[in-house]
């Protein structure tokens, strides 16, 4: 939301936003005191939407979506198990949206991908939170994905898949994002 880059002088920004200069200079260099309502006001200017996203103060994520996804690639396949449940009892821990903030990265498998953005939307409905655009966005599976790979539970695994799953063309059991 650079006013510069749209040649629109400080003081002409200002004028048509009703603020003053000097709260303008606040939120264009992100200054914390600046309220939410002035933020929606230059979102607004600039056709922009604000997207609020709460986190605890003492809290620096150590399990992103990316940094699961660099973990799996590095790792090799069959660690998934393992660092995709350590995002999700990091994200059940502090409910520190940041961890979803951004989508795996495209060196992991397709598969990959597509089951951490089924976990997100899966955990976001669990806790109510607004679901990120990146994990809707990611195509279902072309072939489907039976996780636990024993054809004995393929059917259990169809009738209890979450739909956030199902979606994706994968098929988990209804206990899949559960912790001992």
């Amino acid at each position: 939301m650079n006013h510069y880059k749209s040649k629109i002088s400080e003081r002409t920004l200002s004028n048509q936003l009703n603020l003053s200069r000097t709260t303008l200079r606040k939120a264009l260099s992100f200054d914390e005191s600046v309220k939410l309502s002035t933020l929606k006001k230059i979102a607004n200017y600039f056709d922009r939407t604000i997207k609020v996203i709460t986190y605890p103060k003492s809290h620096t994520p150590n399990c992103t979506t990316v940094s699961t996804s660099f973990r799996i690639a590095k790792d090799g396949f069959g660690s998934w198990k393992i660092h995709l449940m350590e995002m999700v009892d990091e994200f059940r821990k502090t409910k520190d949206m940041r961890i979803f903030l951004l989508p795996p990265d495209s060196c992991c498998p397709e598969k990959i991908n597509a089951l951490i953005a089924a976990t997100v939307i899966e955990l976001c409905d669990e806790q109510g939170f607004q679901t990120p655009e990146w994990a809707l966005s990611i195509k279902p599976l072309e072939e489907p994905w039976f996780v636990s790979e024993m054809n004995s539970l393929k059917a259990s695994a169809l009738l209890e898949s979450p739909f956030s799953f199902r979606c994706k063309n994968i098929f988990v059991h209804d206990n899949f994002l559960l912790r001992a």
